[in-house]
């Protein structure tokens, strides 16, 4: 897979997620515009490795969230 391919393939995967994130859980959404994406220091163009670190720190935002909601509802 070329490097155009990945790139697409994890803007896509981005995208879902944060729609993903958008509709199941708003109120961490509103909190994604304090996520910024980290690029690369020697790098000024943002690289295959900052968009999978971007999509793994969504799934691991979602997954705590959905953590703490399960939490509070246990303590309910």
């Amino acid at each position: 897979m070329n490097n155009l391919n990945t790139i697409s393939i994890l803007t896509k995967k981005i995208f879902k997620k944060t729609v993903e994130i958008q509709k199941e859980f708003p109120e961490l959404y509103e909190l994604l515009d304090e996520t910024p994406l980290f690029f690369s220091e020697k790098e000024k163009n943002i690289t295959i490795k900052d968009l999978r670190q971007y999509l793994i720190s969504l799934i691991t935002q979602q997954k705590y969230f959905e953590k703490e909601i399960i939490k509070k509802h246990d303590l309910q």
